[in-house]
């Protein structure tokens, strides 16, 4: 998907009462893979972990919505540079526990990610995910993000989405 930042304004930022947003750090790792395979993404090492930190997220753009509390970590999302261009930016590694779904902690936590990556100059994000993972598809739809063709299989597959959503798929 990509996203546009000179054809709209980005939404302000606001985290749901009963949380908080900040940035991860290299001490982390153990409840951040915790989230990360809660969400169905493998764990990493402590090793990669520090590399996403230090050579793909943009400094201070690794963010955590954790429970005010308690201190669970409910959600992430990283503003990251996407090395094959540049000239783009990306929205990385977006994920939600289970457990804290429903809250709009996804909405909030990718906003932070792109108003990270719009202050860092880029105009223009990219973000790839599956087509299963319809709750963060409608979060990106609803975000101002738009469907990019990769290949040929993508205009039948955002024909079956849109439908999924009872959307036009021309309005995309």
């Amino acid at each position: 998907m990509r996203f546009f930042a000179d054809r709209c304004v980005l939404p302000g930022l606001a985290v749901p009462e009963g949380f908080r947003l900040r940035t991860l750090s290299a001490a982390d790792c153990a409840a951040y893979n915790a989230l990360r395979e809660s969400a169905g993404f493998g764990a990493f090492s402590g090793k990669d972990f520090q590399a996403y930190l230090e050579n793909n997220a943009l400094p201070g753009g690794s963010f955590l919505i954790e429970e005010a509390g308690t201190g669970r970590f409910a959600a992430s999302a990283g503003a990251e540079r996407y090395l094959a261009d540049p000239s783009f930016g990306v929205l990385g590694w977006v994920m939600c526990h289970p457990d804290f779904r429903g809250r709009h902690l996804g909405r909030a936590v990718c906003l932070a990610a792109m108003h990270r990556l719009s202050d860092a100059g880029y105009r223009t994000f990219t973000l790839l995910t599956d087509d299963f993972r319809l709750p963060a598809i409608r979060t990106y739809l609803k975000l101002g993000w738009h469907p990019y063709f990769s290949d040929e299989t993508m205009p039948d597959r955002w024909r079956a989405i849109a439908a999924r959503f009872q959307l036009d798929p021309d309005k995309l």
